[in-house]
């Protein structure tokens, strides 16, 4: 009874929101919001309060799903599998992935400079699955500073463009296609998979750029 008060009250906030001009949250958002806490980015309180403010999730995933979500016991031990089970057959998890992977590739195949969360975001991936990852990953952790500010100087930069922009190519003609979280099909022949086949060689270019002053 007190879960179906909540969602009454809940929905009541869809009403006021569009009375209010307050910009109603789309499908993408709410897809990259699942993404986040099953991947463990986001807390499980955090996810919780989101959730309790976001009725446009029964707008796009329907009312029974979304009355299952706030009725979970989210302090509850089982609670990451509990979210895994209700929300994994909802999620494109293929098309998100590849949209969220094309765009740090491209923030580091970019002319900016801002990029060391975005490699860190790549680090975490490379490390949970994503293997093609692996020179940008291990790169992160080569260019670590004493205070936590990656050092990157442009013979660096350059050097990570290309990887980012060699990557992207692959991707692009679906030679490395997403296909769910953590997953891939790679269909490279193999003198093109040099980040799995010789990272050794790019590592060592990279320690040589990183002397440069």
């Amino acid at each position: 009874m007190y879960n179906l008060w909540k969602y009454i009250q809940i929905l009541k906030l869809t009403g006021k929101k569009e009375h209010e001009g307050d910009q109603l949250i789309n499908l993408l958002d709410l897809q990259i919001k699942f993404n986040e806490v099953l991947k463990k980015k986001l807390t499980i309180e955090e996810f919780e309060q989101w959730v309790y403010v976001t009725p446009e999730i029964a707008e796009h995933y329907g009312h029974a799903l979304y009355l299952e979500l706030i009725s979970l016991d989210f302090k509850g031990k089982y609670i990451d599998l509990d979210l895994e089970q209700l929300l994994t057959p909802v999620m494109p998890f293929g098309e998100l992935e590849y949209r969220i992977i094309k765009e740090e590739l491209e923030l580091v195949a970019s002319d900016t400079n801002d990029i060391d969360k975005v490699l860190d975001n790549i680090y975490e991936n490379y490390c949970d699955g994503y293997s093609f990852l692996r020179f940008l990953g291990l790169s992160f952790a080569l260019l670590g500073g004493s205070n936590g500010t990656l050092i990157i100087n442009e013979g660096v930069r350059e050097l990570l463009r290309e990887e980012a922009k060699r990557l992207l190519r692959f991707i692009e003609v679906d030679k490395i296609r997403i296909t769910g979280m953590f997953e891939y099909d790679d269909f490279r022949d193999s003198e093109y998979r040099i980040e799995l086949t010789n990272v050794e060689l790019m590592l060592r270019k990279l320690e040589e750029k990183i002397q440069e002053k």
